[in-house]
């Protein structure tokens, strides 16, 4: 509790630069620093930063000191691998430190414990957003939005180096429906394979660039089998052709026994032609 309200989390902080004022009531400065004064001024102007470097890093220590018994480390954060998002409204920059991710720029401040964390999704692939998941299921999700996709690698890396699982998925969820149903029957969500669901939609674009190269695998099946098909056909065609040629040499043999035996007929019915006429003239005799 600080005064009447309950406060989880506590930042101490000083401004780096004073507040100046101009005092010409915004009318043209009647003189103009040089180019000594200026160069004084920043000299000043750095020996008061590294004062007040000094005066922070002092009184960190002391909380430190303070609260040995109580747990409390002093962690500073890893502005290296630290990556722009949008947490509330404003996009800030957000950095990981060994326990905790934070946001110490603006307003709602943003301190997530990692330790508290029971998943992290990542959404979408342009300008992804980030969506943590606690282990106090009562606890809302927390979402960074707009993180730009050159710090997705960077992203998983650091949820990896901290041992917190993570998956992906082209689209937005809703959370809100989500978690009441983890919430309403927890045995029941992880019995049915909890989180596994998450991973799923991410392996269903892997899914479906299969199946699609599957089904151009199985249309060149097809063309092969087309192939074969056509070649059985030429293959018919050329024994269809063979026999039509057989029976057509066929024909012309069994033509020429007609011819024969057609003149053999003839010869035959003239011989018995002139058998009859021969009968006759006996008859008359």
């Amino acid at each position: 509790m600080i005064g009447k309200r309950k406060t989880r989390d506590v930042q101490f902080y000083r401004e780096a630069t004073e507040m100046q004022f101009d005092e010409t009531g915004n009318r043209r400065r009647k003189h103009r620093y040089g180019d000594e004064e200026e160069f004084e001024a920043e000299q000043e102007e750095r020996r008061r930063r590294a004062a007040l470097d000094r005066e922070f890093k002092a009184f960190a220590e002391k909380i430190a000191d303070a609260g040995k018994d109580e747990g409390v480390d002093v962690d500073i954060p890893f502005r290296e691998i630290g990556f722009t998002g949008v947490p509330n409204r404003s996009n800030v920059l957000i950095q990981p430190t060994t326990d905790a991710l934070v946001q110490l720029t603006e307003p709602p401040f943003l301190v997530i414990t990692l330790n508290e964390i029971e998943i992290a999704h990542l959404e979408r692939v342009q300008n992804f957003d980030l969506v943590f998941v606690f282990k106090d299921f009562h606890r809302p999700p927390v979402h960074v939005n707009t993180i730009p996709v050159e710090s997705l690698e960077g992203v998983k890396d650091w949820l990896d180096s901290v041992d917190i699982a993570f998956t992906e998925g082209p689209l937005n969820l809703n959370w809100t429906t989500i978690m009441k149903t983890v919430v309403s029957d927890p045995y029941g969500f992880f019995a049915d394979g909890g989180w596994s669901f998450l991973a799923a939609e991410s392996d269903s674009e892997g899914g479906a660039s299969d199946e699609e190269e599957s089904a151009f695998e199985l249309s060149e099946s097809e063309l092969a089998a087309a192939d074969e098909s056509s070649e059985d056909d030429s293959e018919f065609d050329d024994d269809a052709s063979a026999e039509a040629s057989e029976d057509f040499s066929a024909d012309e043999d069994s033509g020429e026994d007609w011819d024969e035996l057609e003149r053999k007929a003839k010869k035959k019915d003239r011989e018995s032609g002139l058998d009859d006429e021969e009968r006759g003239k006996k008859r008359k005799r």
